[in-house]
């Protein structure tokens, strides 16, 4: 019996959709992508990306910064592709691209084609199943909210505007 074959773009329309659902559901505002990055974990507002995907080919630029890895022809359209964890600061290493690793893309209201090199996905996750940590002080602007699991791991939430805003990530050359 053959072996059947994943199709790709039917499994991202999937995913899409099904972000698209939950989103519409009443207490979507309570649901977070889960994803890891380095050695840190993150929740990020539904509303702030568009797709999750495979890495695509990216092509790299010259003189930019080590965070920056290139650009990505998704669909005819190029994007900027930023590898979180090293833009973050909580890695200093390249990224390592596995079968896990995803690329987020932001969504198109923010007016910029750009996407996030991620580690893996832990799925969608109510903030209904974590509990809520005090902020600390020295926490960076783009972090919005901290969270632990019930393994006692900690999460924070993500601002993806604000990380766009960032004078840092406009500036990509070295």
């Amino acid at each position: 019996m053959a072996k059947s074959r994943l199709n790709l773009q039917a499994y991202q329309k999937g995913i899409l959709e099904r972000l698209q659902q939950v989103t519409a559901e009443p207490g979507a505002n309570r649901s977070r992508l889960a994803v890891y990055a380095g050695s840190e974990r993150y929740l990020l507002d539904l509303r702030d990306i568009s797709e999750v995907l495979p890495v695509p080919t990216i092509q790299p630029a010259p003189l930019v910064q080590p965070w920056f890895l290139g650009m990505a022809n998704i669909r005819g359209n190029l994007y900027a592709i930023t590898d979180l964890a090293r833009f973050l600061g909580v890695s200093q290493q390249a990224a390592v691209i596995t079968v896990e690793s995803r690329v987020l893309l932001v969504h198109g209201d923010f007016g910029i084609n750009a996407g996030f090199l991620i580690d893996n996905l832990a799925g969608l996750r109510s903030l209904d199943e974590f509990k809520l940590l005090n902020m600390v002080a020295d926490v960076p602007s783009h972090v919005v909210g901290r969270y632990e699991d019930q393994q006692h791991y900690q999460w924070e939430v993500l601002d993806i505007a604000l990380i766009l805003e960032k004078k840092e990530f406009l500036q990509v050359a070295a």
